[in-house]
């Protein structure tokens, strides 16, 4: 097997989302790196604070509306994707569908939408609340 230091994009991105992303026994795979850095991207850690409230505006507009929200974590999952492995946001969504059965990949993008829906959780709650 390769070194790390030596695998091209596709190798790496196959490498670091694995399917412990996706499932694990002991329910650890909500606490993978990749999906833990993901959240800091949505909550505005690597593009500010405006990247942070887009995306809460979006989240909030489209919470019940699970087609926007599939494209919206797919769009933002491969744009975080992409700058994290400098690669272009076309290349980095091959990539990533290259590493995932078609089956994984919707999983996966269910998992992610639970993520994100995790900015406006407190939101929600009050919400239903009232």
């Amino acid at each position: 097997m390769k070194s790390y230091e030596n695998m091209n994009i596709l190798e790496k991105i196959r490498h670091d989302h694995d399917r412990d992303m996706i499932y694990s026994d002991d329910g650890q795979h909500v606490n993978h790196p990749i999906r833990r850095f993901f959240r800091c991207w949505l909550d505005g850690s690597y593009n500010g604070e405006g990247h942070y409230r887009a995306n809460v505006e979006f989240l909030w507009a489209n919470k019940n509306n699970q087609r926007a929200l599939r494209e919206f974590i797919i769009r933002e999952f491969t744009a975080y994707t992409a700058s994290e492995y400098s690669c272009s946001i076309g290349y980095a969504g091959t990539c990533i569908v290259n590493a995932f059965t078609p089956t994984q990949l919707e999983v996966l993008n269910g998992q992610l939408i639970e993520d994100a829906l995790d900015l406006i959780e407190d939101r929600i709650r009050q919400e239903e609340e009232e």
